[in-house]
C-alpha cells in the first residue's frame, strides 16, 4: 500500500501536464537559498508530459518537456521513484532546468525529447514511515522519448495546484488544450512502452510551474 500511495502522487504530477514559470529574461531560473533549490519554468506554447513507468523494477513518476515561444527557450522537469530492497524506503530522482531547443521538437501530432540532462540532478532516499530523507547529487539522466497522438481524448483545462512528496514541492498554475498520446523510448536505462502521455498547447497564454527541492 505504501508503494501505491507514491504512485498516486506522481500520477497527479503527470496529469498536470507541464507548464511553468520563470523570470523576465529566461524561461528557467534556478536559485539556491541555503539547501533549497527553486526552479521556475514558464511555458507559452507547446509542451508534452508522460507518466514514467517501468514495471520491471517498479519505477514510476512523470516527465514534462516544454517550449516558451516568447523567450525562445525549452525546459525539462521530471521526478520518479524506484522501490528498494527495504519496503519502507524509496529512491527519488529529480531534476529541472533549461535544455537546448534542439532537444525538444514537435509537430501537430508528435513530440520528441532527446537529451542528457545539462542541469543538476538530485537523488534522495525517502523513508515512507518517518518522512525522513537524505539526498546526494546524481549522474546526468539521458532521455529519448517519442510522443504520438492517439486520438483517445482531448481536454480544455485550467489548473492551480500544489503537490508535495518528501523534499519535492511542485506548484502549477495555468490553462491549456491537451491531447492524449502514447509515449515510447527510454530514460536512464528504463524502457518506455506505450506509456500514457499528453501533447499540450497553452494557446497563447502563459503557464507557470515552480519546482522546489529541499536538500538536507
Amino acid at each position: 500500500m505504501r508503494g501505491a500511495s507514491v504512485l498516486f502522487l506522481f500520477t497527479l504530477g503527470a496529469c498536470s501536464t507541464e507548464s511553468t514559470s520563470s523570470s523576465d529574461e529566461a524561461a528557467t531560473v534556478a536559485a539556491r537559498r541555503g539547501s533549497t533549490q527553486v526552479t521556475r519554468i514558464r511555458v507559452n506554447g507547446e509542451s508534452s508530459d508522460a507518466i514514467l513507468n517501468d514495471p520491471t523494477n517498479g519505477t514510476n513518476g512523470f516527465v514534462n518537456a516544454s517550449r516558451d515561444q516568447v523567450a525562445n527557450t525549452s525546459a525539462l522537469d521530471f521526478s520518479y521513484v524506484t522501490p528498494t530492497s527495504d519496503p519502507d524506503i524509496v529512491t527519488l530522482v529529480q531534476g529541472a532546468g533549461e535544455i537546448p531547443n534542439s532537444a525538444y521538437t514537435t509537430t501537430n501530432t508528435t513530440a520528441h525529447l532527446n537529451v542528457v540532462t545539462p542541469f543538476p540532478v538530485i537523488r534522495c532516499d525517502i523513508n515512507l514511515i518517518s518522512g525522513e530523507y537524505t539526498c546526494v547529487d546524481s549522474d546526468p539522466i539521458p532521455f529519448d522519448l517519442m510522443w504520438n497522438q492517439n486520438g483517445f481524448s482531448e481536454v480544455e483545462e485550467h489548473i492551480r495546484r500544489t503537490e508535495k512528496i518528501g523534499p519535492l514541492t511542485i506548484k502549477f498554475n495555468g490553462g491549456f488544450h491537451q491531447r492524449s498520446a502514447l509515449v515510447n523510448g527510454f530514460w536512464n536505462g528504463d524502457t518506455a512502452v506505450d506509456m500514457s502521455g499528453n501533447l499540450l498547447d497553452t494557446q497563447n497564454t502563459t503557464v507557470i510551474r515552480e519546482i522546489t527541492m529541499t536538500v538536507q
